[in-house]
């Protein structure tokens, strides 16, 4: 019988971490259909699942699963693809295990890195276990291709990084069990993809004229003077609206469900409790604050 071992996190939540749950427990062909449908999602989206099902156990984690492990599992897929300009990549949602492999070996070798400390001696359920090629391999095809597919979702990457708190039955027990995306966190998440559509927009532009300022004669000259005034160009100011429209709705989002907690299987859920709206939120304030500091006006 699997041993329940309860304790709290810093907000009094109690937490269950249920120790001799097989990682590898098989689901039911609905919590299967589920699970297949969150890790068809892009990454980004996968990770708001996870962690808003294990926000009182993870929510310590969100950082570097935004910082670390969702920005080099970008760039494995972008590799993988031969993009090599952030504007032209759409988010993928899983990798074959080669790429995979190739995903693992640039984390580990960014948490190894002196520079990067603070994301190693600050996470330390985040940090990767290095393996040999082979050794990895074989993990992921036996451990962590939850459905099989011979590829490795984000979802599938957090679960088995996180097993020591989560297992696939039991995501699936608690997200099943939540209310779904709420109307006003909806209509944040779809403001912060139209300010990703407006970056694309300016960064392709900002691209465009930087090649063409190289050239000779007139249009390069015309090209600097363009690119010289990309900061005042309409495109620019469509991203600035769109970022004020986003961060109005990301704020009545916060304020309306920013105090939803997951209950930690707390007595009468049956050991699994709904999943939170904790995670979404972070998610989406981290992003709106990186969006604005790479996109927003420049404080002077």
């Amino acid at each position: 019988m699997a041993t329940v071992d309860t304790r709290k996190d810093l907000t009094g939540l109690a937490v269950q971490h249920k120790a001799g749950t097989s990682f590898t427990e098989k689901l039911s062909q609905e919590a299967l259909d589920f699970f297949n449908k969150v890790a068809n999602l892009p990454f980004s989206q996968q990770a708001v699942h996870f962690l808003n099902a294990y926000w009182a156990e993870l929510s310590s984690e969100a950082e570097f699963i935004y910082t670390v492990a969702w920005e080099r599992i970008q760039y494995a897929d972008m590799h993988n693809k031969g993009i090599s300009l952030v504007y032209k990549y759409d988010e993928g949602n899983d990798l074959d295990f080669d790429i995979a492999l190739y995903f693992y070996e640039i984390l580990c070798k960014f948490c190894d890195e002196p520079k990067n400390a603070k994301y190693k001696d600050g996470y330390q359920k985040s940090q990767p276990e290095m393996l040999t090629a082979l050794k990895r391999k074989q993990e992921l095809r036996d451990k962590v291709d939850v459905n099989f597919d011979n590829r490795v979702s984000f979802l599938e990457y957090l679960l088995y990084q996180y097993k020591d708190y989560a297992n696939p039955a039991d995501f699936c027990q608690r997200s099943m069990r939540s209310e779904g995306e709420h109307p006003e966190i909806t209509k944040a998440r779809l403001a912060l993809e139209e300010v990703n559509k407006r970056i694309r927009a300016y960064e392709e532009e900002k691209h465009r004229l930087t090649e063409e300022s190289a050239l000779p004669g007139v249009k390069g000259l015309g090209a600097k003077n363009m690119l010289a005034q990309i900061e005042s160009s309409p495109l620019k100011e469509q991203l600035n609206e769109a970022l004020i429209r986003a961060e109005a709705a990301v704020r009545i989002a916060t304020k309306k469900y920013g105090g939803a907690v997951f209950n930690g299987g707390a007595a009468g859920s049956d050991g699994a409790g709904a999943g939170s709206s904790s995670g979404a939120i972070w998610w989406m304030n981290r992003d709106l604050e990186e969006k604005k500091r790479r996109y927003g006006p420049q404080k002077k």
